[in-house]
């Protein structure tokens, strides 16, 4: 294979086929991190961007030479883009849409100085066309061994590295995640109380991984899910809400109803001289009994909400 256009400076040379394993392994102690770089999250429809990166801390080096795998039923490939400064020298690039495979070779054209790493070499852009059964699946884009073309570095005075190859390439291609709240509520408060304690039963919560945040506000604004639920607010919404690590989320909603008439202490459904006992029996008193509104105490306000219902 012979690349006529490749300028034959620098001794760059980046070794096909030809370099024997013998001749690698004399330089493979030199070895050094070459990166597959995926966004973690992505859904069905987005355009993504895989980046061929120089891990840090690798040797100087003027050319990169890869072959990569990609998965063809998840990813559709849609071109190619240059990397980072100081890779700016194509030396070729092709792409098997049939196999799914891509053969590249990038390097610096002199006077630049030779990379040191921790750098985008290339940067392949690929559109998401399908889902996977594993929801954080990993090997989509990944490098290929292959003894055509080998992954190699190469340095400034021709010599081949074989790199260490790191595919971070697991991606969250879930779908929105769910949850399904609790059945609602609708209870009477103990006797002599505007308010409903109540647990509030089991969310189901699913999604892709590896975290679901499951959070929850109330109408009413009580910080607590375990507080009780006051008449005055009847009827109290709970909104659930799950979010996934990439910032999906789905709500749903569960009303928590208490069920008697404001004022009507005694339960008798009706507001009459049984409650008015039995605020006037409490007034004063910082207790749940007689405490018509939930404002902690016994007062003014309870006889007023009571009278307003009265009958």
């Amino acid at each position: 294979m012979t690349y006529a256009t490749i300028p034959p400076v620098r001794a760059f040379i980046l070794l096909l086929a030809s370099l024997s394993a013998a001749t690698l392994g004399q330089h493979a102690c030199a070895a050094s991190s070459v990166e597959l770089v995926t966004p973690r999250c992505a859904d069905v429809g987005d355009e993504i961007v895989v980046s061929v990166k120089l891990g840090p801390g690798a040797p100087a080096v003027v050319g990169i030479q890869s072959a990569i795998q990609y998965d063809g039923s998840v990813l559709q490939f849609l071109g190619e883009e240059a990397g980072d400064a100081p890779f700016d020298l194509p030396i070729y690039f092709a792409h098997d849409g049939t196999a799914s495979r891509i053969d590249m070779a990038v390097g610096i054209t002199p006077p630049s100085s030779p990379s040191s790493g921790d750098v985008v070499t290339k940067r392949l852009r690929f559109l998401v066309i399908g889902q996977t059964v594993d929801c954080t699946p990993a090997g989509l884009v990944e490098f290929k061994l292959d003894a055509k073309v080998r992954n190699l570095l190469t340095d400034s005075e021709g010599t081949p590295i074989i790199p260490t190859l790191a595919s971070l390439n697991e991606m969250n291609l879930g779908n929105t995640p769910k949850v399904v709240g609790p059945p609602d509520i609708v209870g009477v408060p103990t006797v002599g109380t505007m308010t409903l304690h109540t647990p509030v039963g089991v969310v189901t919560a699913s999604g892709c991984g590896p975290i679901l945040n499951l959070t929850y506000v109330r109408s009413d604004g009580k910080p607590s899910i375990t507080a009780g639920f006051d008449r005055i607010d009847s009827p109290v919404s709970i909104t659930w809400t799950v979010t996934d690590e990439c910032g999906r989320s789905s709500s749903d909603i569960q009303t928590v109803t208490v069920n008697i008439e404001l004022g009507d202490l005694s339960g008798d459904g009706v507001v009459n001289a049984a409650d008015l006992a039995i605020v006037l029996g409490n007034w004063g008193m910082t207790s749940e009994t007689g405490d018509v509104n939930s404002d902690g105490v016994v007062d003014g306000t309870d006889l007023s909400l009571l009278l307003n219902n009265w009958g």
